[in-house]
């Protein structure tokens, strides 16, 4: 694949599609492909690798979407839905991948996830609101990322995580 060819200007096309199935207009726009294309060229200068940044960014949010949270089992699902489409099959060792995913900036995520948020509340029709209201749910997701001083800092640990409990980024 190189920054020219056909495979590497779909991936935000392909990443959209199961939005775009969704049906609804207003939420098949949750992600556009205008903040994919933003966020593939926030990563220009470097070569082009098996996982560019929106491939990565696809395999992430199946992996964290996923029941099993491995590296590995984001690359076998990926692998089997590209053979069902008729596609070469890729390597399902997972250290690429993982590099790939530390490669990708907290801040190009939080720009993403931030228009993608936007999208959503702004797509959000008028009789979804409870008495009137907009109603903003906390789902109790939680992070895992190495325990290093330097996340520490930014993300301290809740009260009641054992203190020096260390969580590996890929298993």
């Amino acid at each position: 694949m190189t920054k020219f060819s056909p495979e590497y200007f779909s991936l935000a096309d392909k990443l959209l599609k199961p939005f775009a199935l969704a049906g609804d207009s207003e939420l098949s726009s949750i992600l556009k492909k205008e903040h994919l294309d933003d966020f593939q060229s926030e990563y220009t200068g470097s070569r082009v690798r098996d996982f560019p940044p929106v491939k990565t960014l696809s395999l992430f949010m199946h992996q964290t979407a996923s029941e099993n949270k491995s590296c590995r089992n984001a690359l076998i699902t990926d692998n089997r839905d590209q053979s069902a489409l008729g596609h070469e099959s890729s390597r399902t060792d997972n250290s690429a991948y993982c590099k790939a995913r530390q490669r990708l900036t907290e801040s190009s995520l939080m720009v993403l996830l931030t228009q993608s948020g936007n999208n959503l509340d702004s797509g959000s029709l008028e009789s979804w609101r409870w008495f009137d209201r907009r109603v903003v749910i906390a789902d109790g997701s939680t992070l895992s990322m190495p325990d290093t001083d330097e996340n520490q800092k930014v993300y301290p640990q809740h009260g009641s995580q054992k203190k020096g409990a260390e969580i590996h980024s890929c298993e």
